[in-house]
């Protein structure tokens, strides 16, 4: 830091004594039982009735105070033979009195007999502000505590993705970590004209326009270095092995027990690249937050040119503000790097990255001209828009659709309108359609929600009328259900919900109809439109078994976003044998720069370079797997982009650096990548 900063403790504090002499006197239990004590630690062990074990020790007496510790920490022992996935939870006794969030947690995935130790960071950084200073717009920012820290009521260590008998040893469980108060008096601007931390250091930043030349420079003699993996077809299929019949197009087949892409000459294809191969991310919002940054262009000089308007912004600071001032920061660096000639500059980079990376896809949002170019086999995409929405629905990134009404199909054919290019293109792999639509986790809530949408809604209507044919007589409905309706009109009208475990049935058998017409509609539409392309789903954040099974009837390759350290296990309900894909998945670290590592941390960016080799060992010994696309290709701004999402996921920074610990890792599982998927694996109860 280039501040002041006072240290606020300097030693580890012990949080709960687990001898056997000395026990915490308040433990819960989830499908978890201690079954012997070694030395200060005790072991434990699941029958794996729960995916979730857990063991929770609550305070005793007043609260834990944690306030000047930088991290809590446990060490955990694997005492199985398969991978296990652990972690260490802590939660505040103040929950629902503070806007401050009230938990935080970490977790690993440990080797057979390795111990590891897995943290929780309390800050974002190793030090707070001595006084308030509110800054908005990130999702995590600079300073302020991730949690109060003041009030831990609970301190929870669990395992996850538990599938049979798994046994860990628990120890020393501590608090530690020289917390500092830092003066806030000089923070403002914290962002630098580049859009780097302004108050720290780090190999690799950027100082001056001269530095972004050199590290051009730097980057095109490592390329004639590393050229790229030898013996793959134009399309990056697997000259090697088998050659399968050439469709022209690509395709999924099942070779030898696992799935694959296979390339339009017949070769196998495995596909992996990231995603937002586009100069337009790496922005941020200055409207109202000017003095967080140093050096923003004024009107008159040439990097004006990147301020531009944002109507997006479905969460956080902005979300009121639309439509607000940005500054497209990304892009003044690719200004300032490579000239006038700076987007054909990027688009060049991206494919010799991929190409010498060991990378063959350019995956879900990237630019058209870039993809258009035939020099890398990509994905298209397309949300469903303009239609109309189930107005009882509601979820993260909005409104579910209303798969009945007409303007749901017309709408998939006029976006498909939009993609003749991509609908006839050997180079495009298939389709995404729609992102993270929220499909609740009971299979019925989407049919819950149609109920308490206006009757003029369709499928409302569509509903009553199934609910009609099926009972006949509203008093049948009325005595199943426990409601009194007059009449199915007034069904139709009222807006009221049954009670849920009443009328399951009629809502799980309603749902699948919902979801079964989705991606009917969905796959019937894109078929005609692109007869040779592959569906790939849309990308589940949130499933249940009925719409995984579902999708699994309509898609091509059925699509996950899925933000783990292992997938070497993820399979359909009732193991249904199609293919899938990982939409996204990402690790990040806060070692240079960054306030937030994103959704699944590491210490530092060795370490997350080491998380993403063992993510992607776990999709090459998952037989379904097809690939897996990284989130994102450059980082998020730190002072967040629109929705105030802040986090280090690039596999380049905000100044087009790669992150050398990750293309070094990149390239290692690229040249393998075909000779690891054909070698045998078995699977392991525990894994996750």
């Amino acid at each position: 830091m280039l501040l002041i900063c006072i240290a606020l403790v300097s030693s580890a504090e012990q949080l709960v004594v687990l001898s056997q002499d000395g026990l915490h006197p308040r433990i819960e239990t989830t499908d978890l039982e201690i079954i012997s004590h070694e030395g200060a630690g005790i072991v434990v062990a699941t029958n794996g009735k729960d995916e979730w074990p857990n063991i929770s020790f609550k305070s005793v007496g007043a609260p834990w105070d944690l306030s000047g510790y930088y991290t809590v920490k446990v060490d955990v022992t694997n005492r199985g033979s398969a991978p296990l996935f652990a972690g260490i939870r802590l939660d505040s006794k103040q929950a629902d009195k503070t806007e401050t969030p009230q938990h935080a947690q970490g977790f690993e995935l440990l080797q057979p007999a390795e111990t590891r130790t897995i943290s929780i960071r309390l800050v974002a950084e190793d030090w707070v502000f001595d006084q308030p200073l509110k800054l908005v717009g990130m999702r995590r920012a600079p300073g302020v505590p991730l949690m109060e820290v003041s009030m831990v009521d609970r301190i929870q260590v669990f395992a996850g993705h538990v599938k049979g008998p798994c046994q860990f040893q628990i120890s020393n469980i501590r608090a530690e970590g020289e917390m500092k108060a830092v003066s806030s008096d000089n923070f403002l601007p914290f962002v630098d004209q580049y859009g780097q931390y302004k108050h720290d250091d780090w190999t690799g930043k950027i100082h001056s326009d001269a530095d972004l030349q050199m590290a051009l420079s730097a980057e095109l003699a490592d390329f004639e270095k590393h050229p790229g993996v030898k013996n793959l077809s134009p399309y990056g299929g697997w000259r090697d092995g088998p050659k399968l019949d050439s469709t022209g197009y690509f395709r999924v087949q099942k070779v030898d027990g696992k799935w694959w892409f296979v390339d339009p000459d017949g070769y196998l294809f495995w596909s992996t690249g990231p995603t937002c191969m586009d100069s337009d991310f790496g922005y941020t919002g200055v409207q109202d937050r000017e003095i967080y940054f140093e050096g923003l262009p004024k009107d008159s000089e040439p990097l004006s040119q990147f301020y531009g308007k944002s109507s997006w912004a479905p969460h956080g600071f902005y979300a009121d503000k639309v439509p607000f001032t940005m500054f497209k920061t990304y892009k003044a660096n690719l200004y300032r790097k490579y000239g006038e000639d700076w987007q054909a500059q990027f688009e060049d980079m991206a494919h010799s990255r991929l190409k010498s990376w060991g990378m063959n896809t350019v995956a879900n949002w990237a630019s058209p001209s870039l993809y258009k170019q035939r020099r890398t086999p990509y994905v298209a995409n397309f949300f469903i828009r303009g239609n109309r929405s189930l107005e009882g629905s509601k979820g993260y990134w909005g409104k579910f659709h209303d798969v009945f009404d007409p303007s749901f199909r017309a709408s998939i054919q006029r976006q498909l309108k939009q993609r003749k290019f991509e609908a006839k293109d050997p180079w495009c792999i298939g389709f995404y359609v729609d992102n993270e639509l929220s499909w609740g986790n009971d299979g019925m809530s989407l049919s819950i929600e149609t109920l308490a949408s206006p009757a003029d809604q369709v499928a409302k209507q569509v509903f009553v009328h199934d609910l009609k044919a099926h009972y006949v007589e509203i008093d049948k409905l009325n005595i199943a259900w426990g409601t009194s309706h007059d009449s199915w009109e007034a069904l139709l009208q009222s807006r009221e919900t049954p009670d849920a475990i009443r009328a399951s049935y009629d809502l799980k058998r309603f749902y699948k109809k919902i979801a079964d017409t989705y991606f009917r509609t969905v796959r019937d539409e894109l078929k005609k439109a692109a007869p040779n392309h592959l569906y790939l789903g849309c990308r589940f954040a949130w499933v249940n078994d009925a719409v995984a099974i579902s999708a699994s009837e309509f898609c091509d390759v059925v699509s996950y976003n899925k933000y783990e350290h292992s997938i070497r296990n993820l399979h359909l309900p009732h193991h249904i044998d199609r293919p899938l894909i990982i939409g996204e998945y990402h690790f990040g670290s806060t070692d240079r720069g960054h306030f937030h590592p994103g959704l699944r941390e590491a210490d530092n960016q060795f370490l997350r370079a080491e998380k993403f080799k063992d993510y992607f060992a776990s999709a090459l010994a998952n037989p379904q797997m097809v690939g897996v696309h990284w989130f994102q290709y450059v980082d998020e701004h730190i002072a967040g982009r629109a929705d105030g999402e802040n986090y280090n996921v690039g596999l380049v920074d905000i100044c087009d650096t790669p992150y050398p610990e990750m293309v070094d890792a990149i390239r290692k599982v690229g040249a393998s990548l075909y000779l690891i998927r054909t070698t045998p694996t078995e699977g392991h109860p525990c894994q996750n």
